[in-house]
């Protein structure tokens, strides 16, 4: 598990490492044979979890046949007072010589509409959390700076901006891309990792 600073901040403050270091170091108890001994522990990283994710985002990496995955965690807290941690749609990378964004090759063309639900006269054949191989069906060049609206299976909707990089072939252009809203981003996420699982389960079925 992993925490994410603001930029140039420290990754703890003296209090927090003033607390780790007091569960850390705080002498073993003796404890009644019917009680847990899961219990003590449970309490201290509730309250850890819930001093660190008040003010920092937290994530849960994981590092497996030269990808990432970072999946962000939230802390939920119940009627009861109880916390507990979910796990959100993870952000999925490809490593090698340099980190960058997996990218899913589509196995149908995805439409893109624009802001008016008219056809953009794009269609994405490959996707990341932050780009796209787009191809374009109308004559001229597409626009370079853009918001559209990305049709998933199932009818959902993911609207984005996207800007134009490179072309990269007769009629097939690079864009990188931003969503407009979290919903969005966590749709996009979301879809990303039906699609990374199902892969990974086909590779391991035919391995």
């Amino acid at each position: 598990m992993q925490s994410h600073p603001m930029q140039s901040d420290p990754l703890l403050t003296q209090d927090e490492l003033d607390f780790i270091q007091k569960i850390v170091s705080k002498p073993a108890q003796k404890r009644r044979t019917n009680v847990a001994p899961q219990l003590t522990l449970g309490e201290q990283l509730n309250e850890l979890l819930a001093r660190l994710g008040g003010e920092e985002q937290l994530s849960l990496d994981t590092h497996t046949d030269q990808q990432h995955l970072s999946f962000p965690l939230h802390l939920i807290q119940d009627g009861h007072s109880q916390s507990r941690l979910e796990l959100g749609a993870p952000l999925i990378f490809e490593q090698g010589v340099s980190e960058r964004p997996w990218r899913l090759v589509l196995p149908m063309a995805l439409t893109l509409l624009d802001s008016s639900d008219r056809p953009s006269g794009l269609k994405a054949l490959e996707l990341s959390n932050n780009g796209m191989r787009v191809k374009y069906s109308k004559s001229g060049t597409p626009a370079k700076d853009q918001l559209l609206q990305l049709l998933l299976p199932l009818g959902q909707r993911v609207q984005l901006r996207a800007q134009l990089v490179r072309r990269v072939g007769q009629t097939h252009y690079a864009y990188t891309l931003q969503t407009l809203h979290a919903e969005d981003e966590q749709t996009l996420r979301q879809y990303l990792f039906e699609q990374h699982s199902e892969l990974h389960l086909q590779t391991a079925a035919v391995g």
